[in-house]
């Protein structure tokens, strides 16, 4: 039902207010109220100013009072420049920016009449009304399908070239939802530009040539058409660009300004029959700082992950958000439309192997991250080769990460982070969603990883509480005590993931001390097992124990030297072997 059957004093007291507006000024007329077809309550009113007439229609939105009525002009034509477009309603002093139960439709009549007041004085000038407005980008582009993005560096780059004089510019183009979007990349020939931007975005589907010239003067021309570009470069003594980018048959990218105002034309179509889509200039602002400067130290650092499912992917993105520019990524498994439930991929991966998907996600995130990826699982039937390969990638890594569940992954992640005197972070999700677990171990401070996995292993069997483990970890699926099915969701997953990489963070841009006073926590996200509550919270002490490095037996010089010399081979097989090399 609408508001004026169920507020009907509402109803009277707006007519009353209407009335009275009307009874002390001679500049309005009230005609009838009425309901439209959509059970809006309408009124339609007459405003004189000096010889003029302009007719109006107040409508009430279902939502009224906690919204403002909209008045419209009764022909559908346009009189203020306060007013959305030729038949929208009249941007007034009462606006939903501002608008408060109290204010009634004789308010918005009254604010009616001062707009035209002031933009139409009796000595006929055109005046503007003074605004409220305040400058939204995201209001000003909802029409704007086609975009140019700039950055000030960008501006800077054009407005530097020289008056009147061709050059080649080359841009990325994307779709982005319903917009088409193109982003300068260099200005000169590929081989030797004059300028490379420093706006960074992924690659488009395509790169595409044009040609850009400085016009000092131009402004911007808005809707403009093949003709009228066509003489406005015939009078600047562009003929001959007139030609080759008008005159052809050619689908041609035209970049035109000078100063704050440039645009990029899209001319395309058949030479007699040529048409110009105009694209909108967007300036990009400079990037603010929106993270600490102790995480600048994060673009040099290398993070190994295993596993790239759920809480590897978002592990993973957490941590290219915040900077870390360098990932090794291990992961053999492929990805299907069931993994969308809780990966950080989308169903367009599906098919590909989540380290390709999950390459491509961080490179989206941000392009110029290094990622190196092996397409394996650890401990599976895969070549020696490949193991030792993927083990000694890992080891050269700052910081090593399990996210498998799986214990022989982590038992060959764990060698490595010991034998390499490399931190190691891991998570685990527990069955049913009630759960999970963090842990670190950091190299001479706490245990190795395998003591720091069996301290934590009895902790919790010391609880009394039966530890639910779930036997697949892909599933995090398990039971309720009435034997209702629990599965761990999304935000299960991702309340996890994102304490994991608060571990990792933390290792690496606080390498001499720590945030957090344990090496391990038990998360809860339910009042399962021993969690009296959702985000109840169980540190666990681990103890130092356990040696940190290569293992390295004692041994004498000379005994050293004995062993090198019986076990080299002999001088003409090295020579061989060298230049096979």
């Amino acid at each position: 039902m609408t508001w004026w059957l169920l507020q009907h004093s509402r109803l009277g007291s707006e007519k009353a207010a209407l009335a009275e507006l009307e009874s002390g000024a001679d500049w309005l007329t009230v005609e009838n109220w009425q309901a439209n077809s959509d059970l809006e309550m309408c009124v339609a009113f007459t405003i004189r100013h000096g010889d003029k007439r302009f007719g109006f229609r107040m409508r009430y939105p279902s939502m009224f009072p906690d919204a403002p009525p909209m008045i419209f002009t009764d022909d559908a034509s346009q009189i203020s420049n306060h007013q959305y477009g030729a038949d929208g309603e009249l941007c007034l002093e009462h606006r939903p920016d501002n608008w408060q139960p109290s204010i009634t439709g004789a308010d918005m009549v009254a604010s009616c009449q001062r707009l035209i007041v002031e933009e139409q004085p009796e000595s006929g000038e055109i005046v503007h009304a003074r605004s409220a407005h305040t400058a939204s980008l995201g209001r000003d582009l909802r029409s704007q399908s086609c975009r140019f993005l700039m950055s000030e560096n960008d501006l800077k780059a054009v407005n530097g070239l020289p008056d009147l004089e061709e050059s080649e510019f080359t841009l990325s183009e994307r779709k982005a939802a319903t917009s088409y979007l193109a982003s300068l990349t260099r200005i000169g020939p590929k081989d030797d530009p004059t300028w490379v931007s420093d706006l960074v975005l992924p690659d488009g589907y395509a790169k595409e040539t044009g040609t850009v010239v400085r016009v000092p003067g131009a402004g911007n021309f808005g809707a403009v058409t093949v003709e009228a570009l066509g003489a406005f470069l015939d009078g600047e003594g562009l003929g001959e660009l007139r030609g080759r980018v008008i005159d052809t048959d050619a689908f041609t990218h035209f970049l035109l300004g000078d100063e704050d105002k440039w645009e990029l034309f899209l001319i395309f179509g058949k030479a007699d029959d040529r048409k110009i889509i105009p694209c909108k200039t967007v300036m990009v602002p400079a990037a603010q700082q929106r993270l600490p400067d102790e995480f600048r130290v994060l673009a040099d650092k290398t993070v190994g992950i295993v596993g790239c499912g759920s809480v590897g992917s978002k592990i993973a993105a957490s941590l290219c958000r915040t900077g870390v520019g360098k990932f090794l990524l291990i992961d053999e498994d492929i990805f299907f439309p069931g993994n969308a439930v809780r990966n950080e991929l989308d169903l367009s991966f599906t098919g590909a192997h989540k380290a390709n998907g999950l390459c491509d996600r961080l490179k989206n995130l941000a392009p110029e991250v290094s990622v190196r990826l092996f397409r394996m699982t650890l401990g599976g039937q895969e070549s020696a080769a490949s193991m030792v390969g993927a083990l000694e990638a890992l080891g050269d890594c700052d910081v090593l990460i399990d996210a498998t569940g799986s214990p022989t992954a982590f038992n060959m992640i764990a060698s490595m982070a010991t034998r390499k005197s490399k931190p190691m972070v891991w998570a685990q999700v527990f069955a049913g969603g009630i759960g999970g677990l963090v842990a670190r171990a950091r190299p001479n401070i706490d245990p190795i990883p395998l003591m720091a996995r069996g301290q934590i292993d009895r902790w919790c069997e010391d609880q009394g509480v039966e530890w639910i483990k779930p036997d697949d970890p892909e599933r995090y699926a398990g039971q309720s005590a009435d034997g209702t099915p629990m599965l761990a969701d999304d935000a299960d997953v991702g309340v996890i993931a994102a304490h994991a990489s608060r571990f990792v963070i933390d290792l690496l841009a606080r390498p001499d001390g720590s945030i957090f006073p344990v090496s391990a926590y038990v998360i809860g996200l339910s009042s399962e097992w021993l969690f009296d509550q959702p985000f109840d919270t169980r540190p666990i002490d681990l103890i130092p124990v356990g040696e940190w490095g290569e293992t390295i037996e004692p041994l004498d010089a000379d005994a050293l030297v004995e062993i090198i010399k019986a076990h080299l081979p002999p001088k003409e097989d090295a020579d061989a072997s060298a230049t096979a090399d």
